[in-house]
């Protein structure tokens, strides 16, 4: 004999996810980057800084200059495209709470605008903390509490009808883990117009990069160009940026796991929501 078991409250808000991503239709691209440079110098950082944040911060510039990864694509009232004027990074986040271990989903805006230094403290802010302390992960545990029905129509009113609520609560793109002990995924699932899946080992500089995207929005060359302009960004601006890190009297930065605030306090203190009267 069986029994039913009623979803955690983490898989109702990947589920939720799931459905919403299952409406798009996704491509995929997987790439291997030389970055032997670039891991060289983020070597010399201490503490290291984390590639997602380096591909995070890179990608954004991308993004800053190819408006088609700023758009997201609505059916009503009529099929059309909705240009966000900045970027937004969703990215996940595993985390244990009441003995589950859960997805979460943290934001990031404008991480273009931002120093490496900040966006690290507030990517380890995101790792570490308390999940009470953070009220986006709060607002997202508290919105998978309601019941299917309610969450359903709240997802499909701000994805098909409310772009700027949207672009705040989804993001214009999304980052993601693709590999875990040697294993590499080969799709991800995410309502964003874009998300990136990236390698966390850099073995001898070498990286795999997985981008997913939304085909009605981005077509293959457009892809494969954004991957060369993300690879050109990485080997250069940010690059510069380790380096200005690295040198003295710059060689050691702050803790950032210790870090008791977050300085981009956009992030924490605007917190992701589903019904949000901020907009992007």
């Amino acid at each position: 004999m069986g029994q039913r078991i009623s979803f955690s409250n983490g898989r109702r808000l990947v589920n939720d996810v799931v459905r919403i991503a299952q409406t798009v239709p996704l491509a995929s691209l997987i790439a291997d980057l030389d970055l032997a440079d670039v891991n060289a110098l983020r070597r010399q950082v201490r503490p290291r800084l984390s590639w997602s944040v380096l591909f995070m911060k890179a990608y954004a510039k991308v993004a800053a200059e190819h408006q088609e990864l700023r758009s997201v694509y609505l059916r009503f009232p009529w099929p059309h495209l909705y240009l966000s004027e900045r970027n937004v990074c969703l990215m996940t986040f595993s985390r244990d709470d009441a003995g589950e271990t859960r997805l979460l989903f943290g934001r990031f805006s404008q991480p273009e605008t931002c120093s490496l230094v900040d966006l690290q403290r507030t990517y380890a802010a995101y790792r570490n903390q308390p999940i009470e302390s953070i009220r986006q992960f709060q607002h997202q545990i508290r919105f998978a509490s309601f019941p299917f029905w309610f969450r359903r129509i709240v997802w499909n009113l701000v994805f098909n009808f409310m772009p700027r609520y949207r672009v705040t609560n989804f993001g214009t793109f999304g980052m993601s883990l693709s590999s875990f002990k040697n294993a590499f995924g080969t799709s991800l699932l995410g309502p964003n117009t874009s998300t990136l899946g990236i390698d966390p080992i850099s073995r001898h500089g070498q990286s795999k990069l997985l981008m997913t995207f939304d085909h009605r929005v981005l077509d293959g060359k457009p892809a494969f160009d954004i991957i060369e302009a993300l690879t050109n960004t990485l080997k250069g601006s940010i690059a510069d940026e380790l380096r200005a890190l690295a040198a003295p009297p710059n060689r050691t930065v702050r803790n950032f796991n210790r870090a008791k605030s977050t300085p981009n306090q956009d992030v924490i203190v605007r917190p992701l929501r589903l019904f949000n009267r901020r907009t992007a």
